[in-house]
């Protein structure tokens, strides 16, 4: 898909990047990691031929990208960026549009496509179409950036610290929504971090530069067991893994999880959780998809005969992959001190839960051996 030859860029004396030599391929969502200054956007804009290298080539599908005009080129590649960049005197619709339109995609063509990406974030057509930017919360609004630079059906997307700016809960949920499109759409993505937490949570290969230097280029798994060196070792730094064969999220995870739907009654939830002694639920759509937790105090504080789930604002709450590292799981859990873990596949089909008690009866496991259940 991209193949990147000895490309270098300076600014006189200065190499911003020197000698890099990366090859993409197609369907990947590859994370560019590194300290600032370190060339990561310079990738970016040099594989978008805003700027052009100084030595080296770029292609793109055996082509090098010099003979392709930069017009055309940059129409076939989705851009998304931390400042999202979204037309403020434009509907969320005209900004979803505004490639396709360049495009000449006939008027049925591109509001099919605007109601496919929306329904693809769950973000319901008629609320939303006719709303302007300034009535989006930040990460509605990042959402609608995704969703336009998708719009046109580009193979490549790239990323340039999209979620930097957003609260942690917010750009959890959009890190598992990238997530869940790519493996969708199957597009190639390249992603722009300097956060370690989210580069190990989404990428298929994490690239760590620096000084415009790729240092190692490898999977999650293996940066985090096999770092190539001392920087890697210290940039990684508490997600090494040294749990003794505890590696993954699977390997903590508890399959009993005790959930709802929306049209639970308030009466059998409250009887459930009594039952099996919990404090909170995970609420699911009729296909088994998290939307989100319901936990003793709001039940209690709300609670009127006659009312069900869907009548109580459900809190959010973060989601993980099982072949995640069970390092990513447990930081989630102690620093925004959770009492329970969703554990969800691509689809955000729940899976099982992560909690403290289960990540301790894991870890003891490995250290006393036998078979405790978790």
């Amino acid at each position: 898909m991209i193949k990147m030859e000895h490309v270098s860029m300076a600014y006189g004396e200065h190499k911003v990047i020197d000698d890099f030599n990366l090859e993409i391929e197609a369907g990947q969502l590859v994370v560019i990691i590194g300290p600032s200054g370190c060339g990561k956007t310079t990738i970016l804009q040099l594989i978008n031929r805003l700027i052009n290298p100084t030595e080296g080539r770029i292609l793109l599908n055996d082509v090098d990208i010099q003979d392709i005009d930069p017009v055309e080129l940059r129409r076939g590649i989705g851009y998304v960026i931390q400042e999202i960049g979204l037309f403020p005197h434009m509907t969320i619709e005209q900004n979803i549009e505004i490639v396709p339109k360049m495009l000449k995609w006939p008027v049925e063509k591109r509001k099919a496509r605007t109601l496919e990406l929306l329904k693809m974030v769950d973000m319901d057509a008629e609320t939303y179409l006719n709303r302007y930017p300034a009535n989006l919360s930040g990460g509605q609004q990042q959402r609608i950036g995704v969703l336009r630079a998708l719009a046109a059906e580009p193979p490549l997307i790239l990323m340039d610290e999209p979620f930097g700016a957003l609260d942690p809960i917010t750009r959890d949920n959009l890190q598992s929504d990238i997530k869940k499109l790519q493996k969708k759409l199957k597009k190639t993505i390249v992603f722009v971090t300097h956060d370690i937490d989210e580069a190990i949570k989404i990428a298929d290969v994490i690239v760590l530069l620096q000084d415009g230097k790729i240092i190692q280029a490898d999977t999650p798994d293996e940066l985090l067991s096999h770092p190539a060196n001392e920087f890697v070792e210290q940039f990684v730094g508490k997600h090494r893994l040294h749990t003794g064969g505890v590696e993954k999220v699977k390997d903590v995870m508890r399959s009993k999880v005790f959930k709802v739907t929306l049209n639970t009654g308030l009466a059998q939830s409250i009887a459930l959780m009594e039952n099996e002694q919990v404090s909170s639920l995970l609420v699911v759509d009729d296909g088994n998809h998290l939307i989100g937790s319901l936990g003793i105090a709001d039940i209690m504080e709300k609670a009127h005969p006659g009312m069900t789930v869907s009548d109580l604002e459900l809190d959010q709450i973060p989601s993980i992959q099982p072949d995640a590292p069970a390092k990513e799981a447990f930081d989630i859990i102690t620093e925004q001190n959770l009492d329970i873990l969703a554990v969800v596949d691509g689809e955000m089909h729940i899976l099982g839960v992560v909690t403290k008690t289960s990540m301790v009866k894991s870890l003891a496991r490995v250290v006393w051996g036998g078979d405790t259940d978790v």
